[in-house]
């Protein structure tokens, strides 16, 4: 494989996130937390990619400092390229830590319009996973999975819609231009339109649980789709 470089997202599997609090801490008072599993090191995953601990230590600690500050943000579903987009963002990474091969997080959910979509879909309680957005590539190997490979640089991690299932990507990084090749054998209109429909049975499903009327969050979440495919 050459050293071209490429954007690298993983969802690591379905995760239902955790409310910690509703009081909220330092300058986001009355803020909604949550934690769950952000990273698998040393284990191949669904999308047939294995990251190293020693790759994913290394770039956990890069990114403490920037952590500690409250400026290592994440989107509401990937954007196509490397870039974190503070019009988009929905939530802060306030932690990362080990528990053995798991990589898990904390996160503290921002009171902008993609952090309401958020949190609006969690208290419904649909599940969303987290997945990480990185820069790097990797080597083939006998099996036929990847191993990402040092030149890695882990940006962010991102929440994503129906993490049940393949929604992984890798895109094409050439001097912040938006080409890119898809793995998805899908058009874009299709794969939106089914995340739009899987989304609309999910929050009509979930009605027993709220009050929030559900054509409501179904226009918000379709509008949020939609205005992604542009």
């Amino acid at each position: 494989m050459n050293n071209e470089q490429f954007l690298i997202c993983d969802c690591v599997g379905s995760s239902s996130f955790e409310i910690l609090t509703n009081e909220g801490a330092g300058s986001n008072p009355g803020s909604v937390r949550f934690k769950g599993k952000f990273q698998e090191a040393d284990i191949q995953n669904k999308n047939k990619r294995v990251y190293s601990y020693a790759i994913l230590e290394r770039e956990r600690a890069r990114l403490t400092p920037i952590i500690e500050q409250n400026r290592l943000f994440g989107e509401l579903d990937h954007p196509a390229d490397s870039i974190i987009h503070l019009e988009n963002a929905s939530h802060l990474i306030t932690k990362l830590w080990w528990e053995g091969s798991s990589m898990l997080g904390e996160g503290e959910i921002l009171p902008t319009p993609a952090g309401k979509i958020l949190e609006t879909i969690i208290r419904c309680g649909i599940p969303v996973g987290v997945s990480s957005r990185g820069v790097g590539s990797g080597k083939q190997v006998a099996d036929g999975s990847m191993v990402i490979d040092p030149s890695f640089r882990l940006i962010t991690f991102d929440v994503v819609a129906d993490p049940s299932t393949n929604e992984a990507f890798a895109h094409a990084v050439e001097d912040k231009k938006k080409q890119f090749y898809k793995h998805e054998s899908k058009s874009v209109e299709t794969t939106i339109q089914n995340k739009i429909q899987k989304t609309e049975a999910k929050i009509i499903n979930s009605t027993n649980k709220t009050s929030v009327n559900p054509q409501v969050l179904i226009g918000i979440v379709k509008g949020l789709l939609e205005e992604k495919s542009k």
